[in-house]
C-alpha cells in the first residue's frame, strides 16, 4: 500500500510538471514579437523668423513663430533668417509659441544659428 501511494504521488507530480512545462512553452510562443516594420515618429517642430537687427540673433525674444507655409524668402549665407526648432524647446504664450532659451549662434561679425545644436533642427540665412 505504501508503494502504491508513492507511485500515485509520483504520477501526479509528473503530470503537474508536464502541464507547467506546456504552459510555459505556450506563453513563450504566444508572445513572439511581430515582424512588422517599425515606423519612426518625427517629433513636432516649430518655425521662427528673425525680426531683430544683425548681430542679435541669439536673443530668443527677437524670433517670432511663423507657419511652415509662410516662411519668408531667405537668400545668403550670413545672419539668421528662419530656424526650425524641436517643439520640446518651445512653450505656449497666448495664441502663439515662444522659444524657451536663447539661440546658439556662431561668433564673429555674422551670428549664424548653429544647426544641430540642441534645439535647432534647420536654418536659413540672409545677407550674402
Amino acid at each position: 500500500m505504501y508503494t502504491k501511494s508513492f507511485n500515485t504521488k509520483k504520477t501526479w507530480l509528473g503530470a503537474v510538471f508536464t502541464l507547467a512545462l506546456v504552459a510555459i512553452m505556450g506563453l513563450t510562443f504566444a508572445f513572439k514579437p511581430s515582424n512588422s516594420p517599425t515606423t519612426e515618429h518625427k517629433r513636432a517642430s516649430d518655425y521662427f523668423r528673425y525680426t531683430g537687427p544683425a548681430g542679435s540673433e541669439n536673443d530668443k525674444t527677437l524670433w517670432v513663430l511663423v507657419s511652415p507655409e509662410d516662411l519668408p524668402e531667405c537668400e545668403g549665407v550670413n545672419d539668421g533668417c528662419t530656424i526650425e526648432v524641436d517643439q520640446t524647446y518651445t512653450s505656449p504664450s497666448g495664441a502663439t509659441r515662444v522659444l524657451n532659451s536663447n539661440v546658439a549662434v556662431t561668433s564673429g561679425a555674422h551670428k549664424n544659428p548653429i544647426v544641430d545644436h540642441t534645439i535647432i533642427l534647420g536654418a536659413t540665412y540672409k545677407n550674402p
